[in-house]
């Protein structure tokens, strides 16, 4: 049945991109290892509207998702936005996916399992003929800092801050989410972990002491890991400091293309 939608439109301005954001649905994650974990994603799901035509069809968008299998990775991904470009009859298609990953963490000395929550997204977008399939992936870690100026200040005690780092990565191959994980832990002075014990916090500060980092350095230790990979061919690494002896946080980016 037509609807207003369908009406043709005079104005002559096409529109780059309609759709439905903030649909929240069920949806797996594979895991390294060849597990998988469920989660809730938040979707932004996108077509083109040509000039001509007054309004898209809203309904069909959720309909692709919900036939969708919902496997967050860019193989499954292109097949949601080949999907949704055949049934949008449009020749272009993208969509967005935020969602919460959890990455295991062992405390260092007494062995206390636990979840870290990170977030992380994707976002992807398939041009005409299928040619032009493009995916970036996000995921924002939270990490550990030892400022260096204040250890060299005092010789000994030294503030240090709680931070997020978030790598962005186009990629060839696979990419795991918790390789970048674990690539922004191992830059920083030291990781997060949700469950510690006194022996454990004791372990971590050492370790964080005995590296300290300034937030140029943590992002331009993650961007030289990313040059030598092979896989990387573009990336954005972006590091916020939540400061705890100044009012201001303290913040810095690194964008290059491969």
């Amino acid at each position: 049945m037509a609807g207003i939608q369908d009406d043709h439109d005079d104005r002559e301005i096409a529109l780059d991109r309609v759709g439905v954001v903030n649909v929240v649905y069920p949806a797996t994650v594979p895991e390294r290892g060849g597990g998988a974990q469920t989660t809730e994603a938040t979707f932004g799901l996108f077509g083109e509207l040509s000039q001509d035509a007054r309004g898209t069809h809203l309904s069909r968008f959720i309909r692709v998702l919900q036939a969708d299998e919902r496997i967050l990775d860019p193989e499954h991904l292109e097949r949601l936005l080949a999907s949704l470009r055949d049934v949008l009859g449009s020749t272009s298609a993208s969509a967005e996916a935020e969602f919460t990953f959890f990455v295991p963490k062992v405390a260092p000395v007494s062995g206390e399992r636990s979840l870290l929550a990170c977030e992380a997204s994707y976002e992807a977008s398939l041009d005409a003929g299928g040619a032009g399939f493009d995916v970036v992936l996000t995921v924002e870690v939270p990490v550990m800092t030892i400022c260096p100026c204040s250890l060299e200040l005092t010789g000994g005690p030294a503030h240090s801050q709680r931070g997020h780092v978030a790598v962005s990565v186009r990629f060839n191959g696979q990419v795991w989410i918790e390789e970048l994980v674990e690539l922004a832990e191992d830059c920083a002075s030291a990781p997060m972990f949700p469950l510690l014990r006194g022996e454990d916090e004791r372990a971590l500060l050492e370790a964080a002491y005995a590296k300290p980092v300034f937030i140029e350095d943590l992002v331009r230790s993650i961007a030289e890991r990313l040059d030598s990979d092979v896989r990387i061919t573009w990336y954005r690494v972006e590091a916020e400091n939540l400061e705890s002896v100044h009012e201001h946080d303290v913040y810095a980016c690194v964008e290059r293309e491969r």
